[in-house]
């Protein structure tokens, strides 16, 4: 079984007062599997990696530590009970620094550091997750930076993707740059109430020291990285290194439960109220104010609650207790609804804001459809009167052709009076013909006529001419 050298050297890591020890703290456990290469001297720095179901990047991680410039390191690799191959990909790399360590059963990422940091050895304590990547040059740009203060040190982060390509336009990098901005012109002493600057525990690097005075990790489930840099940052201001030497792997955003919701919403609120009671030389009181405001994740209400819960709890363990509800009995929405507000006012600052840009930019455009539709009115309304001068039109010439047609009524009977007499008159000329007619056919049948003509016949041809 692998002997915890870092806590034969040092011996147990103290707990801060406001954070007594866990039972899932740094303690040895039976069921620990660990292999184990010996370092024989104290090393420079050590690295501890808490790694889970990460077998796609695990290597990729630890190889960054082994790479690095500062060759003189530990690496201690605790796998917290992985469901896949992680184990078998961390048991593939062979290095004399390389300590390896597997748990029986899940403890957790606050546990599973505290147990790595118990067991290093170094004089500088790094920190790396297993689906992260140090830069080569890290540990040494970050020891050097350091030098011989107490001072948590970190550094600026590169985004990158499940597939390791930069992602410096997801919305966590987008919201980490606004941060870095923010912080720019602000005392380094307030960096971490503004916002969790440092972003991940990949990204921390501190003297042994630092982590003696100020204890271990908190059982926060989503927040003891913050929590404890807060801690940290309250004995002497945290130092950033303006250069990014660590990639920092973001995956696809999973939607959150509600009881993970409000734990995020307690473990803020409750971190948040720990700094404000810290006191710091640096931080006058509107220095300090004004970091937490520019915070997007804070929540006024609910960091309000917490410090007047506080001021009337007995100790700090009740307090801590308010942000760890294992049965979803939540202490801030239970006190909305005692109070008998809606749940909403609980919210961040960001959420606020983002309500309150949602309703301003809702109500400019109600005024811009109100606009439109005043306007729409003024051009219907000249339509209207269009459309009545025509109808005015469309009527003075549906008169004018009723007058026409009544005039073309009265040629077409006018015609057809004529029409009947002309008919009448043929009628009369046919009955006149017939008349002429029978009138010639009588005369040329008279015997007399008859007596005449043929007289005329003969003396034609007799050369007689009748007298």
């Amino acid at each position: 079984m692998c002997g915890p050298a870092g806590l034969a050297r040092h011996g147990a890591l103290p707990t801060h007062p406001d954070h007594p020890a866990q039972p899932s703290g740094p303690r040895r456990h039976p069921a620990i599997a660990c292999e184990t290469h010996t370092v024989k001297t104290a090393p420079k720095i050590s690295v501890v990696v808490p790694a889970f179901n990460h077998e796609t990047y695990v290597v990729e991680a630890l190889e960054s530590v082994l790479a690095q410039s500062l060759g003189d390191l530990e690496l201690i690799v605790i796998d917290d009970a992985s469901r896949d191959g992680t184990w078998a990909a961390i048991q593939s790399l062979r290095d004399p620094r390389l300590r390896a360590l597997r748990h029986d059963t899940n403890r957790g990422a606050h546990a599973t550091l505290n147990e790595g940091l118990a067991l290093a050895g170094g004089d500088y304590l790094a920190i790396l997750n297993s689906d992260d990547a140090f830069h080569p040059r890290r540990l040494e740009r970050m020891v050097d930076a350091i030098g011989d203060t107490q001072r948590l040190a970190f550094s600026d982060v590169r985004f990158i993707d499940s597939d390791g390509h930069p992602a410096p336009d997801h919305e966590r990098a987008q919201d980490h740059a606004a941060a870095c901005r923010l912080c720019t012109d602000q005392p380094p002493a307030s960096w971490l109430l503004t916002s969790n600057l440092a972003i991940t525990t990949s990204n921390f690097v501190f003297p042994r020291k630092l982590l003696e005075k100020i204890g271990e990790f908190s059982d926060l489930r989503y927040t003891h990285d913050w929590e404890w840099a807060l801690r940290a940052s309250a004995t002497e201001a945290p130092l950033w290194l303006r250069e990014e030497l660590v990639d920092y792997r973001v995956h696809p955003t999973n939607t959150l439960a509600e009881d993970d919701v409000w734990r995020h919403v307690h473990e803020n609120a409750y971190i948040q109220t720990l700094a404000l009671r810290q006191h710091h030389p640096e931080l006058d009181a509107t220095t300090a104010c004004t970091a937490l405001l520019r915070n997007r994740s804070l929540h006024p209400v609910s960091t309000l609650s917490f410090l007047v819960a506080a001021a009337h709890l007995p100790d700090p363990d009740a307090l801590r207790a308010l942000a760890r509800q294992t049965d979803g009995n939540w202490f801030l929405p239970a006190l909305a609804r005692t109070s008998g507000l809606d749940e909403r006012i609980l919210l961040s600052a960001r959420s606020l804001s983002e309500q309150q840009a949602a309703l301003t930019a809702q109500a400019a455009l109600i005024d811009e459809r109100g606009a439109t539709i005043k306007q729409m009115s003024n051009t219907i309304a000249e339509r209207d009167i269009c459309i009545a001068a025509q109808a005015k039109l469309i009527e003075e010439r549906w008169e004018a052709l009723s007058a026409q047609a009544a005039m073309l009524e009265q040629r077409w009977t006018a015609m057809e009076q004529m029409g009947h007499e002309i008919r009448q008159r043929d009628i009369a000329i046919a009955e006149r013909d017939v008349t002429i007619e029978t009138q010639a056919i009588e005369i040329r049948n008279n015997p007399w006529n008859r007596c005449k003509r043929l007289l005329r016949r003969l003396t034609t041809a007799g050369g007689v001419h009748p007298r």
